[in-house]
């Protein structure tokens, strides 16, 4: 009998034998199986539900008498349940989750892990992460599958708070013949305590979570835990390591985040070329990217003093802020321009800011400036008349009771209130000419003798001969340079300097790019020379020569014109490198005179004449004296 129930447990393993044994037949043969019945099992077996429902109900319809086993109908009942449960999970109905799991508790059981992990994703859908809990717990006390305990704790880090993850690691199991291993885990929430930290200067990570991170590093080759690291370091202090981190990124496939970083630590080291040129080329990557881009180019070009940029720098940043309509690189453009004495190209770009952002007073104030030395009476009155009583600087630019402060630039009557000063009925007027304006520093100016006296005795008469410098070294474009300085003949002199600047070394290029400004001064070419000058760095003493002498043949060719606001523009500038000379300060008093500044024009006059300048100081007294007269009568 025991031999039978066995063999008969293995053909049918929902068979229970029966307690009344008088069921079995007299020769001690099991009754003969209800050949239905094998089938139902069957189908059941391979998951064909639908149809051992539709056997039942042709086998019913049949025989109404006749009913299935009950084990079968149970087992239909789990497997229709589990299948409701996992469609509603699948479809995000949580609550008809919860309902079909209380209405069938067979199914929460280990053999059903899966089930269990949907249910717990049910409570924590409907804001119950206390029951979530509750099952992730009854798994890790109950299941013993070391991949299914795992992979509990792992969705439990997507839906519990970290700490009700890290409380469910006492459940690891370290002994017995399948120990857990969550380290990863520990790894993921010391990951998650260290980038919530990168986002914060103020919050530390611990020494062991930074630890978890490098070994993060070092044990996988994904991008994220190295750009974790990276912003950490960025936010706290440490941009050289972000800089190494965000690197290695980028060398994993980290895309545009990474070299979003890459370019923030570089501008943080204050390496704004290296971060102008990498963050150009990754600009049109993400929205982020060109933001960080635009913003390094701001930075680039407001330096203080202004940088000396290659014209192919501001030529790729140019269409990208005109592209973006971006206000603050308009404006930086502004600037830029203004200090490199392009003040009409600077006119423009505070005038193409304010276009774009009406209200951006530091753009209107450099609007004023640029017209102010553009003389341009209408647009100055104009922008001041919007901005007086917005804008302290501006309304001090205008009154000049209190130039304010900008970059750069030099308190002068604005015109409008020039035009409206008393005139002398006949106005005196000292000529340039007889003007002999002093050299500053002459020590560099026999500097520049010595070089040109040195390069025509190395070359002879080879340089009076015309040449095209193109192909010269940079050390002989130089010195060919310098020798037809030396014959003047400055324009050619430019030629063989620009080849110089190409090739030369950086002492060459050094030199070369001071040669071509003071070749451009020679032809009275101040906006040229200012641009030379910025072609390569100079020492501070060039700064200030080149800068001097540019700002005093600006002052010379204004005087001549009679443009003397502009004058004394160039004048208050250049008296900012060096100390102004009598002959400068005799052609201030006399712009003041002409100006209608009279009070302003003799207080410089007696300046002059307590130096020693009697005569000269003493007719533009007279003059004043004269003026005023005529003004009283």
């Amino acid at each position: 009998m025991n031999a039978e129930i066995a063999r008969l447990r293995a053909l049918y393993p929902n068979w229970t034998p029966p307690s009344d044994l008088s069921q079995l037949s007299a020769g001690g043969a099991a009754a003969p199986p209800d050949p239905i019945i094998e089938r139902l099992w069957n189908l059941y077996r391979e998951d064909r539900i639908a149809e051992v429902r539709a056997a039942i109900a042709e086998r019913q319809a049949s025989d109404p008498n006749w009913k299935p086993p009950e084990e079968l109908v149970t087992a239909l009942e789990t497997v229709e349940a589990r299948r409701r449960l996992v469609n509603a999970s699948d479809s995000g109905q949580w609550q008809t989750v919860l309902s079909v799991a209380t209405e069938s508790p067979s199914l929460l059981t280990c053999t059903n892990v899966d089930v269990l992990w949907r249910v717990a994703e049910a409570f924590a859908r409907t804001d119950q992460p206390a029951r979530t809990r509750d099952v992730y717990t009854y798994l890790l006390t109950n299941c013993a599958n070391p991949a299914e305990r795992l992979a509990t704790l792992q969705k439990a880090l997507t839906l519990l708070p970290e700490q009700q993850v890290a409380d469910l690691l006492q459940f690891e199991r370290r002994t017995g013949e399948s120990p857990d291993d969550f380290s990863s885990v520990r790894d993921e929430l010391a990951r998650r305590r260290v980038e919530r930290a990168s986002l914060d200067s103020k919050v530390t990570a611990s020494a062991e979570d930074l630890a978890a991170v490098e070994r993060l590093i070092r044990n996988t080759n994904e991008a994220g835990p190295v750009m974790t690291l990276g912003w950490y370091n960025y936010h706290h202090g440490n941009p050289a390591r972000a800089l190494e981190l965000f690197k290695t990124a980028l060398d994993r496939n980290g895309g545009a985040k990474a070299a979003e970083g890459y370019a923030m630590s570089l501008r943080a080291l204050e390496r704004l070329t290296d971060a102008e040129a990498f963050a150009y080329e990754w600009r049109e990557r993400a929205p982020e990217n060109m933001k960080i881009y635009l913003d390094i180019a701001t930075a680039l070009l407001s330096q203080d003093p202004p940088p000396r940029l290659d014209a192919r720098v501001v030529g790729r940043i140019v269409p990208v802020v005109t592209a973006q309509r971006f206000p603050d690189g308009a404006q930086a453009l502004g600037w830029y321009s203004y200090n490199t004495q392009q003040i009409r190209t600077a006119r423009d770009w505070f005038r193409t800011a304010l276009g774009w952002k009406p209200e951006d007073e530091p753009s209107a104030y450099g609007l004023a400036l640029s017209t102010q030395r553009l003389n341009e009476r209408a647009a100055f009155n104009a922008i001041v008349a919007q901005w007086r009583g917005r804008s302290e600087r501006i309304a001090d630019l205008a009154d000049t009771a209190n130039p304010g402060s900008g970059r750069r630039s030099a308190p002068v009557q604005p015109r409008a209130e020039m035009d409206a000063a008393p005139r002398p009925a006949v106005p005196r007027q000292v000529t340039v000419e007889r003007v002999e304006v002093e050299q500053p520093l002459v020590r560099t100016e026999e500097g520049v003798r010595v070089r040109q006296t040195q390069a025509r005795s190395v070359l002879g008469r080879s340089c009076a001969m015309t040449r095209n410098p193109a192909g010269l070294s940079g050390d002989a474009a130089l010195t060919r340079g310098w020798c037809l300085m030396e014959i003047n003949r400055p324009l050619e002199a430019v030629a063989a300097f620009d080849q110089a600047i190409a090739t030369g070394s950086n002492r060459a290029r050094e030199e070369a790019a001071y040669g071509k400004s003071l070749a451009y001064l020679r032809k009275n070419l101040t906006s040229e020379a200012a641009v030379a000058a910025a072609e390569a760095p100079q020492t501070r003493t060039r700064q200030v020569e080149l800068g001097a002498s540019i700002l005093t043949q600006r002052a010379l060719a204004a005087y001549r014109d009679k443009r003397y606001v502009e004058t004394l523009l160039a004048l208050s500038e250049r008296a900012r490198l060096v100390p102004e000379q009598n002959d400068l300060l005799l052609i201030r008093g006399w712009s003041y005179f002409n100006l209608g500044r009279y009070k302003d024009a003799k207080q410089v006059f007696r300046a002059v004449q307590r130096t020693g300048y009697s005569e000269e100081a003493s007719v533009g007294l007279n003059a004043i004296r004269e003026a005023t007269d005529q003004v009283s009568q």
